[in-house]
């Protein structure tokens, strides 16, 4: 399948499903601190070593040698009507499964300006499930996605004076994805072997890079500024499925067919702010923007002419457009001291959708308000932190695709996060 700009889209068939938090498929569950606050000031504030995943030039902020291991669960609720007119037909109760995110980070100061890093977590993945039930009628628009990017990054700071640090990370990306469809046309097509429509898998290795900077005003306000380049991670797959247009000019139900696909994932800059207002209380925040608009469409493509239109030979299994648009992120925080050992904190976030103009039951993406808080718990050179936060979404509009219709009824979710983290 060539060139698929899946731009996650072949993954994210619910981004709010099963991995996901951020809006699109974007995973934020970098750091049990870190989801205390909803990812408010996340660029500009470094509890341990899993600063380096949001901006690799805040790991100056750390001494010595700092290890940090973490797991995130997600557990989303999401619920959705199917119908052919004005009647319900089918009801999902459960399109998104639960998911486990873990991570882990290490970094060491070569010196008092230099301090380099290594990580392995994720930014995008997710995973939406229907039962044969709902697959049964509208499999052709539900069926199930799962996409999952696994980050191996190595980063780099350098503290130029005491006002100024910058950074800089490469990423290897590991990407898989799957995508299934159903229908009983695949039934008749396949002589009643196979009710999937469509089936798509696929692996693949990309490259990705990170910049940042830090900047100290003085010991109590801090900003952060951290981009990541708009990557592209070309994966080779497989597709098996009906072909409506072939070039005996009718239907075939093909199996095996080799090919290749692109996954474009977007680039994100954040700015982000730290104040200490007390010697105990302080404020954050963080501004994202997200380029999904780079998710146009999905396309697959076999490498032969198995999937090629009549006559055309443009080798097309899959085609489907996503038309995404730029979202942006907006947190807000605040951490308090209670003691030397422990510390409290809360936050609150708004996460826009890039779906807004083009909705579909894969992605049943929406604008969403994160309500977080979390604790520290220090003792010596070990440090444990707890985080929750509960999601809510939009529901209620109707969308039409493929002369079907289904509408959200319920869309929330709970993220816990837990990570321990030790200083030599």
């Amino acid at each position: 399948m060539k060139r698929s700009k899946i731009a996650v889209a072949l993954a994210v068939a619910g981004l709010w499903s099963s991995t996901v938090s951020a809006a699109g498929f974007q995973i934020a569950e970098h750091s049990g601190a870190g989801l205390g606050r909803a990812f408010a000031g996340e660029a500009a504030i470094a509890d341990n070593a899993s600063t380096l995943a949001r901006n690799p030039a805040s790991m100056s902020m750390l001494e010595g040698t700092n290890v940090s291991t973490g797991i995130s669960y997600i557990d989303p609720d999401i619920q959705i009507e199917f119908s052919k007119g004005t009647m319900p037909d089918a009801f999902e109760d459960e399109a998104a499964p639960p998911a486990f995110v873990p991570n882990f980070y290490v970094t060491h100061q070569v010196n008092d300006r230099l301090t380099i890093g290594t990580g392995s977590y994720s930014d995008f993945g997710l995973a939406s499930d229907y039962s044969d039930e709902v697959n049964e009628e509208f499999g052709t628009i539900a069926g199930d996605t799962s996409v999952t990017v696994i980050n191996l990054n190595t980063s780099l700071a350098y503290e130029i004076n005491e006002h100024w640090a910058v950074g800089a990370s490469m990423s290897l990306l590991l990407a898989q994805a799957e995508l299934n469809r159903f229908s009983p046309i695949a039934e008749m097509v396949s002589g009643g072997e196979t009710n999937v429509f469509a089936n798509l898998e696929g692996r693949g290795i990309g490259f990705g890079y990170k910049l940042g900077a830090l900047y100290h005003l003085n010991e109590n306000h801090r900003w952060g500024l951290a981009y990541t380049g708009a990557s592209d991670i070309d994966m080779e797959g497989e597709f098996n499925g009906v072909q409506m247009q072939t070039d005996n000019g009718f239907l075939d139900y093909v199996e095996g067919v080799d090919g290749e696909l692109t996954l474009s994932l977007p680039s994100i800059l954040e700015l982000s702010g730290y104040h200490q207002l007390t010697s105990a209380f302080a404020v954050h925040y963080s501004w994202v923007h997200i380029g999904w608009s780079a998710f146009e469409e999905i396309k697959a493509t076999s490498k032969g002419n198995e999937c090629s239109t009549a006559g055309q030979n443009d080798k097309i299994c899959l085609q489907k457009p996503e038309e995404w648009k730029d979202s942006n992120r907006y947190s807000i925080g605040a951490t308090y001291q209670l003691n030397n050992s422990w510390t409290i904190r809360s936050g609150i976030a708004y996460d826009e959708t890039p779906t807004d103009q083009h909705v579909t039951a894969s992605i049943p993406d929406s604008d969403r308000v994160w309500y977080s808080a979390g604790l520290s718990y220090y003792r010596g050179p070990h440090e444990v932190d707890f985080g929750v936060t509960y999601l809510e979404g939009e529901t209620g509009e109707i969308i039409e695709e493929e002369g079907l219709f289904f509408k959200t009824t319920h869309s929330s979710a709970m993220l816990y996060a837990l990570q321990y983290s030790y200083t030599f």
